[in-house]
């Protein structure tokens, strides 16, 4: 064959290749038009929305691309095409890697912002909280507020809560008891098996550390708002607390912020929004604070932005010794301000922060902190941790766990000093 009449065959070929279109395929531009609509509609429901938005744009550009005539904006699609396409690789594995899906509804507001506690619960009301994991309906339960904002407790109201002795728990969303009834918590249990002659407050909520409870305590919430003079206090505490007190979580932005002094005590510094941002994340969670609600919450449905926003640096045996210098430091101010109080933790000793765990522990007891380690008060744990979850998809404790705690707080901790 002439290799003459080949070159000639081929080189219209090759430019039709190389020459973007130079008019609108309606068939192929309807097709393109179904698929981002298809994408966009899928991720209103989705639960991860920016991966089908990332979809739908990479498929957008690539069209783009194709029709586009001038080689600076071609290169400027393809490359705007890879980087649509690499974050949306980012987002399904960053999603992948998370706990499994959990989805929540709240009846109205819930968290309201505080000067003393950095947040708390919206007052004297009833939340309906319900839970899904996947498409299983977890629980759906009512939480009701006193007018503090607290969770009741027990049923004991006026002159009772003044005459009675009072038992205080600290803690958080565990000793909330998010996921139970009113009555299935662990504070009201306790109420429920010591009778009438005693007064339960529950002054925990969601995402707290024992710097909400120090600085309560400081700044006498516990009588003000608890109508409690404790003989008691229990502070149930979990690992992640030691990320908490050190202003390491995104959530807690607001909240009282203690530091070191030259003479070893601790003291409050402010906030942790007083501390100017040293890091980008940091500068990320300072930006993301100062947004609307709205846009606030659509950003927080994107798991890498969430991974992002949620990331810190380890805990460190610093952050230890200032955890345990803050529950000790509570106890000191609960000691003088209700003489003869009893001042003890529940900690959850995790087998997956083992060696953190350790730590507070024996940061606690070279404090005079008495601790009692959850896997001494529930058969079997934490190998069988499983037993006490509300599910897999909510790791918070269920009611055979609040009902066993509650049990040993009564035994060990009330009884005895009645």
């Amino acid at each position: 064959m002439n290799a003459r009449l080949v070159q000639a065959a081929i080189q219209p070929m090759r430019e039709i290749q190389e020459r973007p279109p130079d008019r609108l395929d309606k068939r192929v531009a309807t097709i393109v038009i179904l698929l981002i609509a298809c994408g966009l509609f899928v991720a209103r429901t989705s639960p991860t929305p920016y991966l089908w938005i990332a979809m739908a744009s990479v498929v957008m550009l690539s069209y783009v691309y194709t029709v586009s005539k001038r080689e600076g904006l071609r290169a400027l699609w393809v490359n705007l095409a890879v980087v649509v396409f690499t974050l949306g690789v980012a987002e399904s594995y960053f999603w992948s890697q998370e706990p499994l899906e959990r989805t929540m509804e709240y009846s109205e507001e819930f968290f309201v912002a505080d000067d003393v506690l950095g947040y708390k619960p919206a007052a004297d009301r009833p939340i309906h909280h319900r839970s899904y994991g996947g498409d299983q309906l977890l629980y759906d339960v009512t939480y009701t507020l006193d007018d503090q904002g607290m969770r009741i407790a027990s049923p004991l109201t006026g002159e009772q809560e003044a005459i009675n002795p009072c038992i205080a728990f600290f803690g958080d969303s565990f000793t909330f008891g998010e996921g139970m009834s009113d009555e299935q918590t662990m504070p009201y249990q306790v109420w429920k098996r010591l009778g009438p002659r005693y007064h339960t407050a529950n002054f925990a909520f969601l995402g707290y550390g024992p710097h909400q409870m120090l600085a309560a305590l400081e700044q006498g919430l516990v009588e003000s708002q608890g109508h409690c003079r404790p003989s008691h206090i229990v502070y149930q505490a979990i690992p992640t607390h030691v990320s908490r007190a050190a202003g390491l979580e995104a959530w807690d932005h607001h909240g009282p912020r203690y530091a070191w002094q030259s003479d070893g005590r601790v003291l409050q510094q402010g906030y942790f929004d007083d501390l100017h941002p040293s890091t980008p994340l940091q500068w990320l969670r300072v930006a993301h604070w100062q947004l609307p609600a709205r846009v606030r919450t659509s950003l927080e449905a994107s798991a890498l932005y969430r991974t992002l926003l949620n990331s810190h640096r380890p805990v460190t045996p610093q952050d230890v010794a200032l955890f345990a210098a803050i529950v000790g430091t509570a106890k000191q101010v609960a000691s003088r301000n209700y003489p003869g109080v009893t001042f003890q933790v529940l900690f959850w000793d995790y087998d997956d922060d083992a060696e953190v765990g350790e730590q507070v522990q024996s940061q606690l007891q070279a404090r005079s902190v008495i601790v009692h380690p959850i896997s001494t008060i529930l058969p079997g744990f934490p190998a069988q941790r499983a037993r006490y979850e509300i599910s897999p998809y909510d790791r918070h404790p269920n009611v055979q766990a609040h009902a066993r705690i509650a049990d040993f707080v009564v035994q060990h901790l009330a009884l005895p000093s009645r």
